[in-house]
C-alpha cells in the first residue's frame, strides 16, 4: 500500500499492518459465548424446577424457552460481530516517515504521527500479556507549542518486534 508524500515525486512505503491481538480476540468472543450461555441456562433452571404453576401454565414454559433462546442468538451475534469488526478495523499502520492509525469500519477516522514528534517508547504488558505475547505500546509525543499527547497501541501481538522497528525508524 502506497501514499503520496506532500512532495508528491516520492511514494511513501507502508510496512505491514499492525492490529490487536488475536488471543485478546479469542477471549473476547469465548466470553460472549460462555456469559450468555449461562445466563439462559440459569433462566432454565429457574424455569424448570418443577414448581407448580397456576392455571397449567407449564405449556408455555416451552414457548418461553424458545423465545429466550431466540432473543440470546440475536444478542450474540450482534455482540459477536461488533466484536470481531471492532478488531479487524482498528490498524496501525508503520511507514518510513508516519504512524497511522486506522479505526472505523462505516465512518473511517485516520490519524497520522509524525516519528519527528515521538519522544519515547514504552511497553506495558502483564503476566498474562507476557504468556500470551501481547502488550500496549505507549508513544510519548511532542511538538512545538508545547503540544504533548499519547499514543497507545492496545493489545499489540509482539509488542518488542514494534518497539524495535519503531526505534530504528526514528
Amino acid at each position: 500500500m502506497e501514499i503520496f508524500s506532500s512532495r508528491h515525486d516520492e511514494k511513501e512505503k507502508f510496512f505491514e499492518p499492525v492490529r490487536g491481538s488475536i488471543a485478546i480476540l479469542i477471549v473476547k468472543l469465548l466470553m460472549i459465548l460462555v456469559l450468555f450461555d449461562g445466563i439462559y441456562s440459569l433462566i432454565f433452571y429457574l424455569l424448570t424446577l418443577g414448581i407448580s404453576l397456576p392455571f397449567d401454565l407449564h405449556h408455555h414454559i416451552s414457548e418461553l424457552l424458545f423465545g429466550l433462546q431466540l432473543i440470546k442468538n440475536i444478542l450474540q451475534m450482534v455482540l459477536l460481530l461488533h466484536v470481531v469488526l471492532a478488531w479487524a478495523n482498528n490498524l496501525y499502520f508503520f511507514t518510513d516517515r508516519h504512524i497511522v492509525k486506522r479505526t472505523g469500519t462505516l465512518h473511517v477516522n485516520e490519524e497520522m504521527y509524525h516519528y519527528d514528534n515521538i519522544r519515547s517508547i514504552t511497553i506495558n504488558q502483564s503476566w498474562l500479556g507476557k504468556l500470551f505475547h501481547y502488550g500496549d505500546i505507549i508513544l510519548k509525543t511532542s511538538a512545538s507549542g508545547g503540544y504533548q499527547d499519547d499514543i497507545v497501541l492496545t493489545g499489540i501481538e509482539n509488542p518488542q518486534k514494534y518497539q524495535s522497528m519503531l526505534r530504528k525508524l526514528f
